[in-house]
C-alpha cells in the first residue's frame, strides 16, 4: 500500500534574535542592502542559517597530475603550474611556472630576477622566494625545499653506496671448495692419525650362512687320491 509522503508541520513562530551591530553591517554591505532593511536581509539570513546546519559537501580535490614539464632551479624542479611569491616593502607580488619558464606579468624571469623586482636588487632568491607546488596549499620558503631536496639525494647517494659495496664483497667472497670423503666429517680422525689400524671386513657367507671350508667335503677327498695317485711310490 502505498505511503502518502510526509508533510512537514508548519509553524507561526515569532521570536527576536539578536545580531551584533558589525554583523548586521558587514551583511548589508555584503548584500547591498541597509542594514536596517529586515524584509530585504531576511532570506540572506535564512540561506545562512540554513547553509551553516546542512553545510555542502566539500568538492573532492583530484590528485594533480604528474608532469615532466618544468623549471629546474639548481637541486630544486618547479613543475608546471608552480606558484612563486616575493614581496617587498608588506607587498606581496607572484609569478607562476608556465612549461619550462618562470613568468611574471608576461616576461621570463629567473628566480634571482623574480627576487629583485624590488628592493636593492642583492637579496638571496632561496631566502626570499616563497614556493607553492602544484596541488597543495602551503607555501614553503624555496631555501627550505632546497635543503630537503638535497638530503634526499645524499640519502639516494648511500643507498647506492651501500648496494655497490655489498656487491663488492660478493664478488671478492671466495668459492666455496669440495671437500675430500674423509674431511666430510671434521670430528672423524683417520686410522693414520690415531695409530689404530682400520677394521677388516669380512668376506660374505656362503652356503647356510657360514664360511665355506676349503680343507673338507667329497671334492677334497677325491683331489687327495688322485695326488695320491700320481706321486710315486719310493721304498
Amino acid at each position: 500500500m502505498p505511503t502518502s509522503p510526509k508533510i512537514k508541520p508548519t509553524y507561526n513562530l515569532q521570536f527576536p534574535i539578536r545580531v551584533p551591530d558589525d554583523v548586521l553591517v558587514e551583511l548589508g554591505e555584503f548584500t547591498g542592502n541597509f542594514w536596517s532593511d529586515s524584509l530585504a536581509q531576511e532570506p540572506f539570513v535564512i540561506e545562512a542559517i540554513r547553509n551553516y546546519i546542512n553545510p555542502p559537501p566539500p568538492p573532492s580535490q583530484q590528485p594533480a597530475a604528474t608532469t615532466e614539464t618544468g623549471y629546474q632551479w639548481k637541486q630544486v624542479f618547479l613543475p608546471e603550474g608552480t606558484r612563486l611569491r616575493a614581496s617587498f616593502g608588506h607587498q606581496r607580488y607572484f609569478a607562476t611556472v608556465v612549461g619550462a619558464e618562470i613568468n611574471y606579468e608576461g616576461h621570463t624571469v629567473s628566480p634571482s630576477c623574480f627576487a629583485n623586482l624590488c628592493g636593492s636588487g642583492n637579496r638571496n632568491a632561496w631566502k626570499a622566494v616563497w614556493l607553492r607546488l602544484p596541488g597543495s596549499n602551503e607555501w614553503l620558503l624555496a631555501d627550505v625545499c632546497r635543503l630537503a631536496q638535497t638530503a634526499a639525494i645524499a640519502r639516494l647517494q648511500e643507498g647506492g653506496a651501500q648496494v655497490g659495496n655489498r656487491a663488492a664483497d660478493v664478488e671478492r667472497a671466495p668459492a666455496p671448495t669440495r671437500l675430500a670423503a674423509r674431511d666430510t666429517w671434521p670430528n672423524q680422525t683417520s686410522p693414520r692419525q690415531t695409530g689404530t689400524r682400520p677394521l677388516a671386513v669380512s668376506a660374505p657367507a656362503h652356503g647356510n650362512g657360514g664360511q665355506r671350508k676349503t680343507g673338507s667335503g667329497k671334492a677334497a677327498r677325491r683331489r687327495k687320491r688322485r695326488a695320491a695317485k700320481r706321486t710315486p711310490f719310493t721304498p
